[in-house]
């Protein structure tokens, strides 16, 4: 309990923030989520659930970000 009664558990500072999904899968359709962000060079990289496909977005002149390539992502040793 806190000084003013109320339990942490109910509280909004410790649940996670939602997920924000700005757009879909060029392969399934279903929602990215962020997996990586440069914000030096304006580039982000969402990634997909279900397929894993990465998709690599940047910056356009007017603010808007823009679908550079969708690529499968595999490990390199």
């Amino acid at each position: 309990m806190t000084e003013m009664g109320r339990p942490l558990q109910g509280s909004s500072l410790l649940s996670p923030p939602p997920r924000v999904h700005t757009g879909k899968c060029q392969n399934c359709g279903y929602p990215l989520e962020l997996y990586e962000m440069d914000v030096k060079q304006s580039m982000k990289v969402m990634r997909c659930d279900h397929c894993g496909l990465l998709h690599y977005y940047k910056k356009d002149i007017v603010g808007k970000w823009r679908l550079q390539r969708a690529t499968k992502y595999e490990l390199v040793r």
